[in-house]
């Protein structure tokens, strides 16, 4: 496809245009459901595998002490262990990270991993440290960060996971706000062509790729796992393919920045980490914006304001991020991706409790709940189609 094309003609061709590593992933997805329900693993085994596999990456004369569950990790299985090395005056905190055999969406450890490593010094992120890819050792593709301190609410911020009921006064939003905004223009700004991100796919084959990579994905998405049908979810569909932007610039999205995919330190208020880079990919700097739009990341403030992430009204964040990188955000591109990334939660969510239905997944009383999400991102969407309309 060429951008000559005809409107009429691009949402029509190449349904199946994807990401092809991501394509990969969603196709190992379908392979893994055959390994039938979830088994827990005993921290015994744990430690056990870590032993045999870290022994494989050339460590000699260590061990593993203080070996836990993490909670939380609505998408992974996770541990947090120390490791005692000769010859090191301080223990390493480290957190293994393991795949499911199900769960919300499919993601690459080996992706993440080589995003982390770019990310080093960009922005405030775990260490990757080694990496299974394949789950050779540990049973599962996996990988193993570095642990960073941090919350990511304060005490008495909500009771919410997964960043859902966070709240945050008005002291908080002042020393989050600044920060969050320079480390999103910090991963926008990251040369994703001068630097070695090989498993990424570059969506430059015309200027409405980017959008067609993301409305393929989360369409298959849905058609391969949903829980129930839905048909807000085809209207939705029918809508983005007939709407999609073009993208006048590429960056590096993280794919899912908002408030509960950052840690920051309660007596400081620095951000310590940005969390969760599973979904990163290359495509419009629009989408990351869209995130902290999505109404059940947010709040309200004291004058009943919508906040995007809890953090700034929807002009003020527009503004500060047009000031911070000198970037225009267009409105109608933005209302896009707002309609596709609530069209792509409701997805994980029917994910989620489809794995959870199967007995695939560690969380299955966590994704279950999560799922509540639906009705009011279905509303989100519904209202954001009418105004849209309305225009």
């Amino acid at each position: 496809m060429t951008a000559e094309l005809t409107v009429d003609a691009r949402p029509l061709a190449h349904l199946k245009d994807q990401d092809r590593f991501l394509q990969e992933m969603l196709n190992q997805r379908l392979r893994k459901r055959e390994w039938g329900a979830y088994q827990p693993v005993s921290p015994q085994e744990i430690e056990e595998r870590l032993t045999n596999f870290l022994s494989a990456q050339g460590l000699e004369n260590f061990s593993i002490a203080e070996l836990s569950r993490l909670a939380g990790g609505a998408s992974k299985e996770q541990f947090l262990f120390t490791l005692l090395q000769p010859g090191k005056d301080t223990a390493e905190r480290l957190v293994l990270r393991m795949d499911p055999t199900d769960g919300v969406l499919e993601t690459s450890r080996e992706r993440e991993f080589e995003l982390l490593e770019a990310m080093q010094g960009i922005v405030p992120a775990p260490q990757p440290r080694f990496l299974d890819k394949e789950g050779k050792w540990l049973g599962s593709p996996s990988m193993i960060t570095t642990f960073v301190e941090g919350t990511t609410k304060p005490t008495a911020g909500g009771a919410g996971v997964s960043g859902l009921g966070t709240g945050f006064n008005v002291e908080w939003r002042r020393r989050l706000a600044p920060q969050f905004m320079h480390h999103l223009r910090a991963i926008h700004e990251f040369d994703f062509r001068a630097n070695s991100l090989p498993h990424f796919e570059i969506p430059d084959a015309d200027p409405y790729q980017a959008a067609r990579f993301r409305v393929n994905l989360w369409a298959w998405v849905w058609r391969e796992s949903a829980f129930a049908p839905n048909p807000v979810f085809a209207v939705v569909e029918s809508w983005l393919r007939a709407n999609m932007p073009e993208t006048q610039e590429l960056v590096l999205v993280h794919g899912d920045f908002r408030t509960g995919n950052y840690l920051f330190d309660e007596d400081s208020g620095e951000i310590t980490a940005i969390l969760d880079w599973e979904l990163a990919h290359i495509g419009d700097y629009h989408e990351d914006l869209a995130w902290s739009f999505v109404e059940i990341f947010g709040a309200r403030n004291e004058q009943g304001e919508y906040l995007c992430s809890n953090l700034m009204t929807a002009d003020e964040f527009i503004g500060s991020y047009e000031d911070a990188t000198g970037r225009k955000v267009d409105r109608k591109i933005l209302r896009f991706y707002r309609i596709l990334l609530a069209w792509s939660v409701v997805a994980m969510a029917s994910n989620g409790l489809t794995a959870a239905s199967r007995h695939h997944n560690h969380q299955d009383i966590l994704l279950t709940w999560l799922s509540m999400v639906s009705p009011p991102l279905l509303d989100e969407l519904t209202r954001l189609l009418l105004e849209e309309n309305a225009e």
